[in-house]
């Protein structure tokens, strides 16, 4: 009985990770967010730290720029064959989200700007109900991540500034999920513990450039790149013993897992690289842009799970993540001098190979549209709002997934936010 449970309850203990279009967000600020996110042509307020922080040479003053957005994301799954099989079905537990955001920014001297940021470049989580069919491979994740962006921006001429920055990423994350095991009275799969992994406030170092160029006619320019953040993650496990009522079984399972410690755990994380290229016209009244971004997603080719101190749960998990490429389209329309209103679109590749897909993100290409409106509450007082609804492409595993969970997702999701400017 022993042997046969190390094979069927501990060699699939080892949780994984998976990251993709779904936990990056490219969205930080009400105005970019209702301009699908094409913004690092026009890069005119706070939100220039992330999108363009060159556009901080142009900048007059001292603002101030700070928001939240509410975030829902619901996926359903319907299994295939050879598990869960057809004809199951299983819908993620609705949640809200709410990363927020803050940007300062300032004049060094007349052709000197900084600007300093705190946002959430990736984020958002998954829960799924209790005994959903998935649970050996994820129960529920939560990851929140923050850079701290602090730049400084030098305008070479009249129509041509470049920037330099660094990031601070600070990263939070909780995973849980079942482990299960075969009854030898039932011969039933039994859930005999459960996982939970957590790491707190882990951090890692990165940096970015950008170039702002207006090149006349109402046209610019904007480039920005952003490197990949190597994070070396250490954490802790927790086991909690589910028993069963059979005493010689749950015997067995304890002697088998550390339920009294809490062993340490290691993993390396990769962050990927972002490129973002805009081209902008505007005018007095109006302005379109269009903004293409390459994520560097494959950097993220293994993830490994490391136990010291008990090496035989330790795992590697290969990603083998596709670079991927985002398209966004905005379009602006002031209606007076106190009053806009934006539209966009986008488009974003899935970095995520099919046998990868899996209930801790079930990620696919995403197709948005966006609509927002700003408003001058006063001289020096701005309100921007902005709402952006994804609608994800059904995504099969097509009997090929890793994690021997088969089906094909249908998800959605939903964002509102807004920003409140003020500048001194």
């Amino acid at each position: 009985m022993r042997r046969f449970l190390i094979l069927a309850g501990v060699v699939a203990l080892a949780p994984a990770l998976a990251w993709g279009a779904g936990f990056s967000l490219y969205e930080h600020g009400a105005r970019a967010v209702a301009l699908g996110g094409a913004f690092a042509a026009t890069a005119d307020n706070p939100t220039a730290v992330y999108y363009n922080p060159a556009g901080l040479a142009f900048l007059e003053g001292t603002s101030v720029t700070a928001g939240v957005y509410g975030i829902s994301f619901d996926s359903k799954v319907y299994g295939d064959s050879p598990y869960p099989g057809r004809g199951y079905m299983a819908e993620m537990d609705s949640r809200i989200f709410y990363p927020s955001h803050i940007y300062a920014t300032g004049k060094l001297r007349e052709r000197a700007g900084w600007g300093l940021g705190v946002y959430a470049p990736f984020g958002l989580g998954t829960t799924w109900p209790d005994n959903w069919a998935g649970r050996y491979v994820s129960r529920r994740i939560d990851l929140e991540v923050y850079n701290i962006n602090p730049n400084f921006a030098y305008r070479l001429g009249n129509n041509l500034a470049v920037a330099v920055g660094a990031n601070l990423f600070l990263v939070d994350l909780d995973m849980w999920r079942a482990i299960g095991a075969i009854n030898p009275y039932t011969q039933v799969m039994t859930d005999v513990a459960s996982l939970n992994i957590a790491a707190s406030n882990e951090q890692a170092w990165g940096w970015n450039a950008a170039l702002l160029w207006k090149l006349g006619g109402g046209f610019s320019l904007g480039v920005s790149y952003r490197s990949r953040v190597e994070l070396d993650a250490e954490g802790q496990a927790k086991f909690t013993q589910i028993r069963t009522g059979q005493q010689d079984f749950d015997s067995i399972v304890a002697g088998m897992l550390p339920f009294n410690s809490t062993p340490k755990v290691t993993s390396e994380i990769t962050f990927p690289a972002e490129s973002r290229v805009g081209l902008a016209w505007r005018d007095e009244r109006m302005g379109v842009e269009f903004n293409w971004v390459r994520i560097g997603w494959s950097s993220f080719d293994t993830f490994p799970m490391v136990f010291p101190d008990y090496p035989q749960f330790s795992q590697v998990r290969p990603e083998n993540y596709d670079d991927s490429s985002s398209y966004r389209l905005g379009f602006e329309m002031k209606a007076n001098d106190k009053l806009a209103f934006q539209l966009g679109a986008l488009y974003d590749e899935t970095p995520v190979p099919v046998e990868m897909v899996s209930p801790l993100l079930p990620d696919a290409s995403r197709r948005g549209v966006s609509v927002g409106a700003s408003y001058q509450l006063a001289d020096s007082l701005r309100l921007d709002v902005g709402f952006l609804h994804l609608m994800f492409l059904d995504r099969s595993t097509k009997g090929k997934s890793w994690d021997q969970f088969n089906g094909t997702y249908k998800s959605r999701a939903e964002l509102l936010g807004f920003s409140l400017s003020y500048t001194f």
